[in-house]
């Protein structure tokens, strides 16, 4: 436990921490709260004996079904207490740092700001990373260098954004929860958190919501990549068939020179002349000749 220099209290805990420990009264409180409200089955927050409880998970990125982290809280004016649940690749590695170090001033206000600014630059370098890599990507079509292998990369990318989004707007109903309580609170003068964290957390609102929405835009700008890639891939097929077709054309005339004169007939044109052989030979070169020059003067190929 500690204390700021305003008297608020910070604790920090993993789920067995909490269990193992002698708890006081608000510790028993976040106790039976998450046994009551099990963040696997409710995210939220809402207003307990004189103290707001919340709980959150966070989600692996290839399956929006399977938690990675949770972790639920209690926050008052004096105190915060926030339990570990789940945290299965560290994303509350940041906050266990934070809560070893000694407050600078602020004391339960710091280590408050602490936990939730913790998500939302996690968020904001997810967002800024995934928005480079699809700059890539588009930069990969434009200059022709595309593969049926990116429609998968993109429908990953569409994946890991929907998780991120869900998980996203899951905090934002969080901290609106938060904001409404309190003003309700407010309204019969019995307000549950300082004015230092009421504005905190009124501030926090606008920049989660600038966070889900620049998501939202990323997920709806990978509609427009998809379309650019099928694009790509429809013209890279269009010019190979053309290709084919210019091929095709220009041998239809040897074609028939070959069956023409491939028929058994005795009293064919040149059939027995001595140069009838080399004259079919000049003739279907003059005629491959001129299709390539055809073709070429109209850029078919």
């Amino acid at each position: 436990m500690k204390a700021g220099k305003e008297g608020g209290q910070v604790q920090i805990l993993d789920w067995e921490q909490l269990k193992g420990k002698a708890r006081n009264e608000q510790e028993e409180l976040l106790f039976q709260s998450v046994y009551k409200l099990e963040p696997a089955y409710w995210n939220g927050v809402k207003s307990i004996e004189g103290y707001l409880y919340g709980a959150f998970c966070l989600h692996e990125e290839g399956n929006g079904e399977r938690r990675i982290a949770s972790a639920a809280f209690l926050l008052g004016k004096d105190r915060f207490d926030l339990v570990l649940l789940k945290d299965e690749k560290g994303m509350f590695a940041p906050i266990r740092e934070e809560n070893g170090k000694e407050p600078s001033g602020e004391g339960m206000q710091e280590h408050m700001e602490a936990v939730f600014e913790g998500i939302l630059k996690r968020g904001q370098k997810r967002v800024a990373d995934m928005e480079k890599y699809l700059i890539e990507i588009e930069r990969e079509i434009v200059i022709g260098k595309v593969s049926r292998n990116q429609n998968k990369t993109i429908f990953e990318c569409k994946r890991s954004l929907s998780v991120w989004k869900n998980d996203y707007v899951q905090i934002l109903n969080i901290v609106e929860g938060i904001n409404g309580l309190e003003q309700k609170k407010g309204e019969s003068h019995s307000q549950l958190l300082t004015e230092e964290a009421a504005c905190y957390f009124r501030i926090y609102e606008n920049k989660l919501r600038r966070l889900t929405e620049e998501t939202q835009f990323l997920y709806e700008e990978l509609v427009h990549v998809r379309e650019a890639l099928d694009a790509a891939l429809s013209y890279e097929q269009n010019r190979i068939m053309k290709v084919f077709t210019t091929v095709t054309t220009i041998f239809m005339p040897l074609t028939l020179i070959t069956g023409w004169y491939g028929m058994n007939f005795v009293w064919m044109p040149e059939l027995q002349w001595k140069y009838g052989y080399v004259s079919v030979g000049l003739l279907s070169l003059l005629v491959l000749l001129a299709c390539a020059i055809f073709f070429k003067r109209k850029s078919l190929f």
